[in-house]
């Protein structure tokens, strides 16, 4: 009988490299799946903040009408309303904050399924891959738009409580409150413009985020078993 003989060194490369290969891939999902983890953590993060927002908002108005709901102006109401325009005015500075760290969490994001699409062979998975890196492309033009919204409806309402608040601080009387009246008036339409783009934008949140946490990475479906 033949004596076959091993070449164990070629078996331990050839075991090495499969290991290595093996290695990369897994890395590679664990990679995107921090990626992922990130992106709706993000989320998370910016719809605690929004719900804060909102409620800084009421805040604000009900400052505001403090000011208005007496005959004369009292000083101690008008320490509080400066308070609160002081509190609009640091998440006005956060929503721009929001905005970029969005940006930037999804374009690591999309980044992540760009690469993933490339590792795809098959026509059909190569169609859905193609098909779901759009639909995250869509869900990221979208909170950027939802952010972007927010952000630019921030700063007309905090001009004009700002406006307000200097206009009062020259004059705490009835005159000086007839004098800030527009900019009363305008400050609560802004208001109200300002909530309505932040309650657009937890929506999208909510929507983008069921979407994504639904979704399991294309290449960890495609090398998972079969169910054979």
């Amino acid at each position: 009988m033949t004596r076959m003989t091993i070449n164990w060194r070629s078996v331990g490369g050839m075991l090495c490299a499969i290991l290595l290969l093996a290695g990369c891939e897994s890395n590679a999902q664990r990679t995107q799946e921090k990626k992922v983890t990130k992106a709706v953590a993000s989320m998370d993060k910016t719809r605690a903040e929004l719900v804060k927002s909102d409620q800084q908002v009421d805040e604000a108005i009900i400052a505001l009408d403090r000011l208005t709901s007496s005959p004369t102006i009292v000083p101690e109401a008008y320490k509080v309303y400066a308070a609160q325009v002081t509190e609009v005015s640091k998440q006005e500075k956060e929503a721009q904050k929001r905005a970029e760290r969005m940006r930037d969490d999804w374009r690591a994001y999309i980044a992540a399924w760009e690469k993933e699409v490339d590792t795809v062979s098959t026509p059909e998975m190569q169609a859905r891959a193609e098909e779901r890196r759009q639909a995250v492309r869509d869900n990221y033009d979208r909170l950027r738009d939802a952010a972007n919204a927010v952000k630019s409806a921030y700063r007309p309402f905090l001009t004009q409580l700002q406006d307000v608040q200097k206009t009062l601080a020259l004059d705490l009387t009835p005159a000086g409150m007839e004098a800030a009246k527009p900019g009363i008036d305008a400050a609560h339409q802004s208001a109200q413009n300002l909530k309505q783009q932040i309650s657009a934008f937890v929506s999208e949140i909510d929507r983008v985020a069921s979407a994504t946490t639904a979704r399991t990475p294309v290449a960890t479906a495609a090398s998972a078993p079969s169910g054979e």
